[in-house]
């Protein structure tokens, strides 16, 4: 038998974006502003992520405003050029123009070559996951700069190609001296060329700005800014159920000690630059806040990059009630940087959201690559993520995010596993439960995940493992994953050749291009050990007409989900997540035959009804 370690993740940049959806369509007439005026600034802040403020920057072009993409940006919020449309779809295939990033008219008139005009902006190769494609005669991979004349030509003025390495965030100027720029309808524009078929090709910008200088260049950057995204709030993973939460022994003791992002001081002026920052917690929409602990000061060098601050959210404790609940932290730095451009404040704060509801998770929701699970046409593969309960529960169904379009219309079977105290508490050797579904050939506009119900709620305890695999394929199945949130040591796990280990999830590239990734699977949960609800509550529930022959059943009773099962036990349809809790059942594509429908209520019971239908 192979050794475990030859059997490594196979992963892949993205093909599909599945967060990113089309803007609406703006008016024409709304497309085209009146010519700004200088100073032009932007640092990509607002929006947290979407498209480009439209305000600075025409309509169009497919750029994404983002912190998930860029390798320590000088601020929170750069613009990537990652070769995907606004949907976050491919362009097609081979190399050829990808993204576009094209600025408002900007009054330059009346302006000369005395005013020292310059365009300033940080550039970045690459993205958290992997470096660029050399650029090649055959295969453009470049980044340009180019300024419109006064005859409305675009004129290159700064081009990077692409060496086949990802580069740090980088400082241009380019000197607007040229009479032809000099004009009241003045026009830039960023062009990437790359890849069309996924992501591999990407470049990221960060704080453009053109204004005049007085003394030099370097003048335009006087700014201490946040950079990383801000970790998170829990101290194990991304979320977990509120009944949990509020089970353990300590429900304080769940949250970070140490959350913290990184900041910047752009500056180079040699002065160092006094400061400290505050953390908040919030939970949304209307409280209670707090504030946590945090250091009290700072001395930044000047210049200084990636330098960390933290606080310690088990300062400030959570209420502890059975409401499901959505918290906001945040840090936010106060400075005493002199002439402070107000437009540059909101940089100085980060914040992330946590949902304390039904679900654990080791992601952020956004993936920034996918994985597959080593194909085998001799043993079955699985991989799997550890969960530990304050209190047993039971396992209602799995959110797992199939990396489109080679995920389309495969079949994959989640399970899950309870710890086996003979085997040091790795996975048993069979799951406990399984459920296999074949994956739509998309998902709605905007959804990551796809949920996978189980039969019949999975009773848990102590510790237990969620995950997925297939059968013996020669093709391998994409799932997305979060490259922004590192799970712990202990939490990923491998099934090949009928062995289980805990698997890194760190880059094995010298050095390391990511620090780790997370597997995008969320088990859900019914936070009760019990199952089936109380004869008193079920006989409140009814479905009609019954039997059906148009395949149209409506629900009498409140729920908050619905599923039908054959007369074998098997999942014969789900109802789609838009519908959830509606009346009405739309069942026409099922044959006549004899059906359980489960309906699963608001508190994890369920309710199952006999329904035969007629065609």
């Amino acid at each position: 038998m192979l050794p475990l370690a030859t059997v490594a993740q196979e992963l892949h940049s993205l093909g599909t974006d599945p967060g990113r959806t089309a803007p609406a369509a703006r008016p024409a007439t709304a497309q085209r502003g009146q010519a700004l005026t200088l100073p032009f600034f932007d640092d990509f802040t607002t929006p947290q992520e979407g498209t480009p403020k439209a305000a600075n920057w025409l309509p169009g072009g497919g750029v994404l405003v983002n912190n998930r993409f860029p390798l320590a940006p000088p601020t929170r919020g750069v613009a990537t050029f990652d070769g995907q449309q606004a949907n976050g779809r491919p362009y097609g295939s081979g190399y050829s123009d990808i993204d576009s990033l094209v600025s408002q008219p900007i009054d330059l008139s009346g302006r000369t070559a005395t005013d020292r005009l310059y365009l300033g902006f940080y550039w970045q190769a690459g993205n958290i996951f992997r470096r660029p494609s050399a650029n090649a005669s055959t295969a453009a991979v470049q980044l340009q700069l180019e300024f419109k004349d006064q005859n409305g030509l675009w004129v290159p003025v700064w081009t990077r190609r692409s060496n086949g390495t990802r580069e740090d965030f980088r400082r241009k100027f380019v000197a607007i001296d040229q009479a032809r720029f000099l004009h009241g309808d003045f026009q830039f524009r960023f062009r990437a060329k790359g890849s069309l078929a996924n992501n591999d090709d990407s470049w990221s910008i960060d704080y453009v700005k053109l204004a005049p200088v007085r003394v030099r260049a370097d003048s335009l950057y006087q700014d201490v800014a946040t950079s990383r995204p801000l970790s998170s709030l829990l101290a194990r993973g991304t979320a977990m159920p509120v009944g949990q939460f509020n089970a353990a022994p300590n429900p304080t003791a769940q949250l970070n000690p140490a959350t913290f992002t990184t900041i910047n001081n752009l500056s180079d002026s040699g002065f160092p630059v006094p400061g400290r920052w505050v953390g908040q917690l919030d939970v949304l929409p209307s409280g209670p806040s707090a504030l946590f602990r945090t250091t009290d000061f700072l001395s930044l060098s000047s210049p200084q990059f990636q330098f960390r601050i933290a606080g310690d959210l088990r300062s400030s404790p959570l209420p502890v009630s059975a409401a499901a609940k959505t918290v906001r932290h945040r840090l936010t730095l106060i400075t005493n940087e002199a002439n402070t451009d107000p437009r540059t404040l909101p940089n100085d704060t980060i914040s992330r959201v946590t949902e304390l509801s039904d679900y654990f998770a080791y992601d952020d929701g956004t993936a920034e690559a996918f994985v597959s699970v080593p194909p085998s046409t001799l043993n079955q593969s699985y991989y799997a993520l550890q969960f530990d309960l304050n209190k047993p529960d039971q396992v209602r169904s799995i959110r797992i995010s199939p990396a489109y379009p080679s995920a389309a219309g495969r079949t994959i079977t989640v399970n899950v596993w309870d710890a086996d105290p003979a085997n040091s508490g790795a996975p048993t050797r069979l799951p406990k439960a399984t459920q296999s579904v074949q994956i739509p050939a998309s998902l709605p506009a905007g959804q990551t995940f796809m949920e996978v119900a189980f039969a019949a709620p999975v009773p848990v305890s102590g510790r237990f493992y969620a995950g997925y695999g297939h059968g013996l394929i020669t093709t391998p199945l994409g799932i997305n994953i979060d490259l922004n949130n590192v799970p712990p040591t202990d939490a990923f796990w491998q099934f090949t050749r009928n062995v289980w280990e805990p698997r890194p999830t760190v880059s094995p590239d010298v050095p390391p291009q990511y620090e780790g990734w997370a597997l995008m699977l969320r088990p859900v949960m019914t936070n009760t050990v019990l199952s089936s609800a109380p004869a008193s509550v079920a006989d409140s529930y009814s479905l009609y007409p019954n039997p059906a022959s148009q395949g149209q059943v409506r629900v009498q009773g409140r729920y908050a989900h619905a599923q039908v099962l054959d007369a074998l036990g098997r999942v014969a349809w789900q109802q789609p997540a838009s519908q959830h809790g509606q009346p009405l059942l739309e069942l026409g594509a099922l044959p006549a035959g004899l059906y359980l429908v489960q309906l699963t209520l608001a508190d994890g019971l369920t309710v199952s009804k006999r329904l035969i239908l007629n065609k």
